[in-house]
């Protein structure tokens, strides 16, 4: 395990899979923020602080992805700006060009994610699908945009399910597809509309 430091808002973890296996940790735990998985990042927090003096006093972003040696990387970026009134670490996910990319989310149920994409704000360039890994789903979006709009749509999501670090390539490999595309759209024409007519 190691921890590079890009710059003072941002730091790089590596951890083997090897690592993780000695920890008891799987990639579907990495995917699903348990127990064990909280407690492997914060011991890993700890140990950015005392080697790279790396402090968590403000929210944060998270993004973890493998890399092509076995390796996971874990890029952690302290969020510039804290938002007003908000005292809960936001855990989304970022590139380390600040580009925004893809959000996962998982819910227990289909009852969960539909209403939750009933309460969405439309959104011009949305991208979306869904899947089913080990009995729960995730909703993947793209392009979900900026400000206030974006910022009402986590709030939803975090309402109704939990954000998570895994991708749709991983999902789309290991999981069911059940809507590939245009997943939002698709949930509200079919499940949703009907019953508002």
């Amino acid at each position: 395990m190691r921890v590079q430091k890009v710059n003072e808002h941002t730091i790089r973890i590596f951890i083997s899979l090897t690592e993780l296996s000695d920890r008891d940790i799987t990639i579907a735990d990495l995917l699903q923020r348990s127990a064990k998985t909280e407690q492997l990042f914060w011991e890993l927090i700890a140990q950015a602080r005392e080697e790279v003096e790396f402090n968590l006093d403000q929210p944060f972003w998270i993004q973890a992805t493998v890399a092509s040696n076995d390796e996971f990387v874990i890029t952690i970026m302290k969020q510039e700006e804290q938002l007003e009134g908000s005292t809960k670490e936001k855990i989304t996910r970022k590139t380390t060009k600040g580009r925004i990319t893809e959000l996962v989310y998982v819910f227990a149920d289909f009852e969960d994610v539909l209403a939750a994409v009933e309460r969405l704000p439309e959104f011009n360039q949305l991208h979306s699908g869904l899947f089913l890994f080990e009995k729960e789903y995730y909703l993947v979006l793209n392009r979900i945009g900026t400000g206030k709009k974006r910022l009402l749509a986590e709030a939803i999501l975090d309402e109704y399910g939990e954000i998570v670090a895994s991708t749709g390539a991983f999902l789309s490999e290991h999981g069911k597809v059940i809507i590939p595309e245009k997943a939002v759209q698709t949930l509200i024409a079919s499940f949703i509309k009907p019953l508002q007519s």
